[in-house]
């Protein structure tokens, strides 16, 4: 296959076409020092076979770096040569990528205003920044360049330049934010004087041989920005500049931009960025990177068999599943990124990466120890709280009874990934069963347990994980939302959805697809529906309601007299009503269990005890499993 076919990168030859993209992780130390869980993780990655590790944003600049690692000083150099030393002897590259934030750093972080090209407001800055002066410019010329030269006394095998994503070497290219009239502004050859400045400073230090990549939006979604055909003007500027390859990549963070999305969420098809790096492919030589959404080995080996890119970059899926390369190599069964986004919004909270479905994100140097006092423990429930309790515990040696109630295992989660849009959770629950039937694990399905039937295993721990209860509506409801999604057959055509949240619109617009007439209902505004989600997931989920012609009505109270439903100053009749409210824990489930076997052998976990999703799920039961 052609994924797994090498490929040059100016002088650097790579095993595959596959690399990890450079994602923040928070890992690293307080003054951006390599740690060892950052060296945990990207070995990790490197041991899973990917070819190419491409090293996240990485500050040349102390005054206006955020969180980020540092390499703008000679005392991180070996810091960084024990990370580049491990991935090395894992057989992969790594390229570190060097960058300034720009007029996106945050003066509650640094402590001091933001630099820009231009002292103008835009939609991408927090605040407006303050112009830099041309001897400011120089200064950040030689940083860049001083950086590079770090960079290869570590031991890497590149760098690149990061002028993507509306950060400094960004602002200068872009004719949204640079408005300078001397030679760094006005004209395209001004404009891009900065990041070829850079490059030739790179070039006359370190020779031709040391790999520099150029890593650019070739989309922004602000007035005035980047659009393909300037975008594929500057891929041929920094080719004939001397650049080794490019990584394409877009502007739409943080703005709702439904084209393309940085971090697609579960709701697009496909990776929607290729168009942009395919075409721009055919207006250049050198090899072309293209990222966003990958997850299937068939979208990446197609891809590249058809020419848009030349290597592929993953991002969540190699979070998800580090060791994805060499489980698509072998034909096996990998765990597959969800694309909640939850690894996206912890980094936005400048807290260390984490993952939905594989909870020792971030957590790889930490070694499970076998317990010196096993247990016996009983798990109620094999949603995903229960599924990952049981098979942490199982692991650490304990001897682990797991129930549901169902035929098989997921929870809500098995109706959650029904329609079409949600196979990825499809696909998760194909591993967990993989990994549950290759654990000791012993799994009781088609089970309804109770305080007395678990008795006679006489469990030393109870571990709740039932999930939580619906929560009622004043009046009666044909389905709760969960039903809805299993038997979808039994509903309606004409459908009142009550509660907007992620579940409900997703039913929604599962049950629109499915050919019904849907009135979805919610007394919160819609400027605060979903507002703990990731901003993609939540308007590209909102925007695909409203398009495909789902009636939503926000900011209102819902009233019901037999089938005719009222509201907002309309009345019309529906043919079932379905509760997607939510869900709120069940007292008297936990204490009918801690009268039994006392509170001290009952834990609650998951939506039990404090409704949440799959990542507060996973996350927690990891953490509880850990220690028992």
């Amino acid at each position: 296959m052609k994924v797994f076919e090498p490929i040059v990168i100016g002088n650097l030859t790579l095993k595959n076409r596959l690399a990890l993209a450079p994602m923040d992780t928070e890992l690293s130390g307080l003054h951006g020092e390599v740690t060892r869980e950052m060296r945990s993780y990207y070995a990790a990655r490197a041991g899973g076979g990917v070819g190419l590790i491409l090293m996240e944003f990485t500050a040349v600049d102390e005054t206006q770096r955020l969180t980020s690692p540092s390499i703008y000083s000679d005392r991180f150099i070996a810091g960084w040569a024990t990370l580049v030393d491990l991935i090395h002897a894992y057989g992969a590259s790594i390229i570190l990528q060097i960058a300034h934030h720009g007029g996106r750093a945050l003066e509650r972080i640094t402590g001091r205003p933001p630099v820009a090209p231009s002292a103008i407001p835009s939609p991408i800055y927090p605040e407006i920044p303050r112009e830099l002066t041309r001897e400011e410019i120089d200064e950040l010329i030689a940083k860049f360049v001083r950086a590079a030269e770090r960079a290869k006394a570590a031991g890497f095998d590149g760098v690149e330049i990061h002028a993507g994503h509306g950060y400094l070497i960004g602002e200068f290219v872009s004719p949204h934010t640079n408005r300078r009239t001397d030679e760094f502004g006005g004209s395209f050859e001004n404009r891009m004087r900065f990041p070829v400045e850079i490059l030739k400073g790179i070039r006359a230090s370190l020779g031709q041989d040391f790999v520099v990549g150029f890593k650019f939006s070739a989309y922004e979604a602000v007035e005035g920005g980047i659009d393909l055909e300037l975008a594929i003007k500057i891929a041929r500027y920094m080719e004939a500049q001397g650049v080794d390859y490019l990584h394409i990549s877009v502007l739409s963070f943080p703005l709702p931009e439904y084209r393309y999305p940085s971090v697609p969420p579960i709701y697009t098809s496909g990776p929607p960025l290729v168009e942009l790096a395919a075409e721009i492919k055919r207006h250049v030589r050198v090899p072309v990177m293209t990222v966003g959404g990958f997850g299937e080995l068939e979208e990446a080996e197609r891809v590249l068999r058809e020419g848009c890119a030349d290597i592929v970059v993953l991002g969540r899926a190699l979070i998800a599943d580090p060791h994805l390369p060499r489980k698509w190599r072998h034909k096996e069964l990998t765990r597959p990124c969800i694309r909640c986004n939850r690894c996206h919004i912890r980094i936005m909270e400048q807290k260390p990466i984490r993952c939905a479905v594989n909870p020792e994100v971030g957590r790889e140097d930490e070694s499970f120890l076998r317990t010196h006092s096993p247990k016996r423990i009983a798990v109620i429930g094999a949603g995903p709280a229960g599924i990952t309790a049981a098979l942490v515990a199982s692991r650490r040696g304990h001897e682990v009874h797991l129930f549901e109630r169902q035929n098989c295992i997921g929870g809500k989660l098995t109706a959650g990934s029904r329609p079409l849009f949600k196979h990825p959770l499809q696909r998760l629950l194909e591993f967990w069963e993989r990994e549950i039937a290759a654990s000791d694990v012993c799994l009781h399905l088609g089970i309804t347990a109770t305080p007395e039937s678990v008795a006679p295993f006489e469990p030393d721990l109870v571990v709740l994980a039932t999930g939580g209860r619906p929560r009622p509506l004043p009046f009666p409801a044909d389905f709760e939302a969960i039903q809805a999604f299993q038997q979808p057959d039994l509903v309606g055509d004409k459908v009142l959805v009550i509660g907007a949240g992620m579940v409900g619109c997703e039913l929604a617009l599962y049950l629109k697809r499915l050919g019904k007439e849907v009135l979805l209902v919610d007394k919160l505004p819609e400027d605060r529906l979903m507002a703990d989600e990731h901003y993609f997931n939540r308007y590209i989920l909102l925007e695909a309601i409203k398009r495909e012609g789902v009636a939503l009505h926000t900011g209102v109270e819902v009233e019901l007299e037999g089938r005719e439903v009222r509201v907002s100053g309309t009345t019309r009749e529906v043919d079932s009503v379905i509760n997607a409210t939510g869900f709120e824990p069940d007292p008297n489930l936990i204490r009918r269990y801690r009268d039994v076997f006392g509170p001290e052998r009952v834990i609650a976990v998951g939506d039990l005890k404090k409704p949440g999703n799959i990542y507060t799920a996973v996350q927690e039961a990891y953490l509880l499993a850990s220690i028992i």
